[in-house]
């Protein structure tokens, strides 16, 4: 299955980001462009500083130095639900789930963005604010098919494996079509089959024209991507096609231990 190449203009672009906690360097002069409508990957080994990089692109923490821009516009200092409503929607190491809601529910909870009524409409019951819940049901039915989650669209998210929640999150972070989606390790916990399932729907999220930067440790998850990063000791070693940073020594010798 092919990715799509998107128009290669940057959506987000970090530069000269550098961190560090308590008087540890993390992460050090770091550069990354993420293209819009591409997938772009960023590997490295465990303590390499991907966790803060992605924190610092999705607003949970400010760098030391360095900017941070979204479509051309400087971010560094806006917040966490700023970054969202301008379209920049992440997902997290461990499935964050609404777990007492059905999974319709959650998907429903995803599409706050869509909606258009407003405080009182929706307090007093209005014809307005009972069409957009219709409206916003319809969605979340598409988007449970569009996922495979229609069979389990009325059971607690709560009670489903790690797998499924993991999808229901996607879904969810999927549904009103954010201009960026950010993965953190979306295939930590899941097995081969429910990681193909992954690979596959990313593609096709990507093939529709959704922008994706994807963090992981799963070289096979990772294949997806149009173009690889590689983060070693807070400093990016190698950058390219999948194939390439694959082949890279430097890669094989700090991630692959070769």
């Amino acid at each position: 299955m092919s990715v799509p190449q998107g128009d290669g203009a940057a959506l987000m672009q970090l530069s000269g980001i550098s961190k560090g906690f308590f008087g540890l360097s993390v992460l050090r002069d770091v550069t990354l462009d993420i293209p819009k409508g591409r997938i772009t990957g960023l590997i490295g080994p465990n303590g390499a500083g991907k966790s803060t990089l992605f924190n610092i692109l999705s607003g949970f923490l400010a760098p030391d130095t360095g900017a941070v821009r979204f479509r051309g516009a400087g971010i560094v200092r806006a917040s966490v639900a700023a970054r969202s409503r301008a379209g920049l929607v992440r997902t997290f190491q461990t499935p964050q789930v609404f777990s007492h809601l059905t999974v319709r529910e959650n998907l429903i909870a995803g599409c706050h963005k869509l909606g258009r009524s407003g405080f009182l409409a929706n307090l007093l019951g209005l014809p307005s604010s009972r069409a957009e819940r219709r409206r916003l049901a319809v969605q979340a039915d598409k988007t449970l098919a569009r996922f495979d989650l229609a069979a389990l669209a009325d059971w607690r998210a709560g009670d489903l494996p790690v797998g499924q929640q993991r999808l229901v999150e996607l879904a969810r972070a999927a549904i009103a079509e954010p201009d960026l989606l950010c993965l953190d390790e979306p295939s930590s916990g899941l097995n081969a089959e429910e990681t193909e399932q992954l690979r596959r729907m990313l593609v096709r999220l990507n093939q529709d024209g959704m922008t994706i930067f994807l963090v992981s440790h799963d070289m096979d998850l990772m294949s997806v991507s149009s173009a690889v990063n590689v983060l070693c000791f807070g400093e990016i070693i190698a950058r390219g096609d999948f194939a390439a940073v694959q082949a890279d020594p430097r890669v094989r010798e700090a991630y692959l231990g070769a």
